[in-house]
């Protein structure tokens, strides 16, 4: 199923460089880069990203029995955008894609996926 999952995600636009779900240990655990997208980040850079992400996740859901559950966290930099979705069992969706893309349309085309798939 998750498999489908990054494949959906880096069907919704060609502005979309990476989609994959990563595991409680920031190991990407399935999904890629777009064909024509290489990777911004060396090998251990790009770990510690998705390290930061999920610790980012953690943080803001100490929030969650107030502002209810997050639905997903944006950094923007100047090259990428990343988006990072809260998964089941500790897991999360990244995604990154290129500035200029809708973000407002790419965010709901990517929840509605997360809906149809039950994560």
């Amino acid at each position: 199923m998750e498999g489908r999952l990054s494949y959906a995600v880096l069907s919704v636009d060609k502005r979309v460089r990476f989609a994959g779900v990563v595991s409680e240990k920031g190991e990407v655990i399935e999904g890629g880069f777009q064909n024509e997208a290489s990777p911004l980040l060396d090998q251990h850079k790009e770990q510690q990203i998705y390290l930061d992400s999920l610790s980012a996740i953690d943080t803001l859901k100490e929030f969650s029995e107030n502002l209810g559950d997050v639905v997903y966290n944006i950094t923007e930099y100047k090259k990428v955008i990343l988006l990072t979705f809260p998964l089941k069992q500790g897991k999360i969706l990244c995604a990154s894609v290129c500035p200029g893309i809708d973000l407002m349309n790419f965010k709901n085309q990517v929840l509605k996926i997360l809906a149809e798939k039950h994560h």
